[in-house]
């Protein structure tokens, strides 16, 4: 009897203890769900989300089509979860021109992504890392670089250095239909690889097609980022994207690693800087020689540094003109009156210089305009908070995730007269006097995380249509006339990408 009740006993024990067990698994995951989904005070409000994985899987097109739909719903100012990190979309200009101009420092953080940290070699670069004292330092030195090589006279002379080049191929080419995105591709690496490494390219250089083939690829597949940057515990998981990454980084870096490896052996002078590696360079032998900021200024530190700017700056101006070319061949009156402006101010005999800004207001307000239109960053490069923040009532806790919703701010009906249509007229006023800074405008951002290369992108924007529109009409292919151009890559996180198109660049005086 006692062996009976004591086996008895034992099992019924057994049974309790797996029936804990099993109701204390049940509550920690109950709790887990309950806790994923809890929002913080005065978070803002916005969707709910599944528990776990918040919202990722309402994700089911372009950021800016989905961030659209939840403005309407839940205001100008909505709050979700991504996995595990909590993030906040601000929509129109009030509440972005507070956070990003009235609150620059405390917005100024960018999040701490692990396909960025990849990218960056632990955020040693300017467009990923976060706010600090080496973010700040390397700022200045791209910005001080830039304003030396690439404003006024000099990237004039470094443009115009290419026109040759352009010419010989589109004489090659006239009358017969071809894809401009290579083209523009190899003119902005020519002035991009000038400023930065002193060195300029041939228009079909095999390593400048490699780059722009890499490039291409991995803004398409791209999406919307790594599982790894949503969940801690997806870095162990090798993964395609991971693999993507680590691929892309590699063949960025062989070709500039290449193009350094060269200035330095061969062109670096620390008497005569006349690019921007070899400031760089100056800068960091100043420092060891100073003994301050010498962490600051490693090798990787100036790749990450270079890389930013020729990278950035040859992919925002090429994907601008590649809209502004197909816009045109799409809308040949709005063409043919560019060109009517550009033959009146600066005629044939010279080329357009950056002196004809102001002279040329439909000229210019055809650029913004294409500017605002295609709106190729429809959702900024994600901030972070710096610290706990409070806009428009509501609490953003420090390091979450905040997006910049330009879209709304360019497609915004009460700002824009027939913000879908394109229409240059948006950026004149009733005297014909172009709108540089409508309130409603901000394609290169604003404030501390402003773009570095705005002045040169805007120059090197202005005087590379002006001089396409002096020289040369674009047109549709025949007998595809009723085809649009206007075609996006859908579903991508990396802008509003044309699909490949095809036109006819005809020289207009034989």
């Amino acid at each position: 009897m006692i062996d009976f009740f004591g086996t008895l006993t034992e099992s019924s024990l057994g049974q309790v203890n797996g029936l804990t067990i099993t109701a204390t698994l049940g509550v920690l995951l109950v709790s887990m769900a309950i806790w994923s989904v809890s929002r913080p005070s005065r978070f803002p409000p916005g969707p709910r989300g599944l528990p776990i994985v918040g919202s990722i899987y309402d994700m089911t097109d372009s950021p800016e089509v989905v961030f659209g739909k939840w403005a309407k719903k839940y205001g100008d100012i909505f709050g979700l979860k991504m996995g595990q990190r909590w993030m906040v979309v601000l929509n129109r200009k009030d509440l972005i021109k507070e956070a990003v101009i009235k609150q620059d420092v405390e917005f100024a953080g960018r999040p701490d992504f692990y396909s960025s940290e990849l990218y960056t070699d632990g955020f040693k670069d300017v467009i990923f890392s976060t706010y600090s004292d080496t973010w700040k330092l390397h700022r200045k030195l791209g910005h001080t670089a830039l304003r030396h090589f690439a404003t006024g006279k000099p990237v004039q002379k470094l443009i115009s250095s290419v026109y040759p080049k352009v010419e010989k191929e589109l004489a090659e080419n006239d009358g017969k239909p071809i894809d401009p995105r290579l083209l523009l591709t190899l003119i902005m690496s020519n002035v991009l690889s000038q400023m930065c490494f002193g060195k300029s390219y041939a228009l079909h250089d095999p390593r400048v097609k490699q780059w722009m083939q890499l490039n291409d690829e991995f803004n398409n597949k791209f999406g919307l980022g790594l599982a790894a940057d949503f969940f801690s515990w997806a870095k162990c998981v090798p993964t395609s994207g991971l693999r993507m990454i680590k691929d892309f980084k590699a063949g960025m870096e062989k070709f500039i690693k290449s193009e350094l490896a060269q200035h330095r052996q061969k062109a670096y002078d620390p008497d005569n800087i006349s690019d921007f590696y070899s400031m760089l360079l100056k800068a960091q032998e100043d420092a060891k020689r100073e003994g301050e900021n010498v962490d600051k200024l490693t090798d990787e530190h100036i790749l990450q540094t270079i890389s930013d700017i020729f990278g950035a700056g040859t992919q925002t101006t090429v994907d601008t003109l590649y809209w502004a070319f197909a816009l045109m061949s799409e809308n040949p009156a709005i063409q043919k009156k560019v060109q009517a402006e550009i033959d009146s101010v600066v005629g044939l005999d010279r080329v357009p210089t950056i002196e004809d800004r102001g002279t040329l207001p439909y000229t210019e307000a055809t650029l913004y305009e294409v500017m605002r239109y295609s709106t190729i960053a429809p959702i900024a490069l994600p901030h972070s908070t710096m610290c706990d923040t409070k806009i428009s009532d509501c609490i953003i806790p420090k390091g979450a995730i905040v997006i910049i919703n330009i879209h709304s701010m360019h497609f915004e009906p009460q700002e824009w007269d027939d913000p879908d249509s394109f229409k240059p007229e948006h950026f004149l006023d009733e005297a014909g006097t172009v709108r540089q800074h409508p309130p409603s405008f901000m394609p290169f951002g604003a404030g501390r995380r402003s773009c570095l290369g705005e002045a040169v992108a805007k120059a090197d924007l202005f005087l590379i249509f002006s001089w396409f529109l002096q020289n040369y009409t674009f047109s549709k292919v025949p007998g595809k006339e009723s085809e649009s151009l206007i075609n996006l890559i859908p579903k991508t996180a990396a802008g509003r990408l044309l699909k490949p198109y095809e036109i006819v660049i005809s020289e207009r005086r034989k």
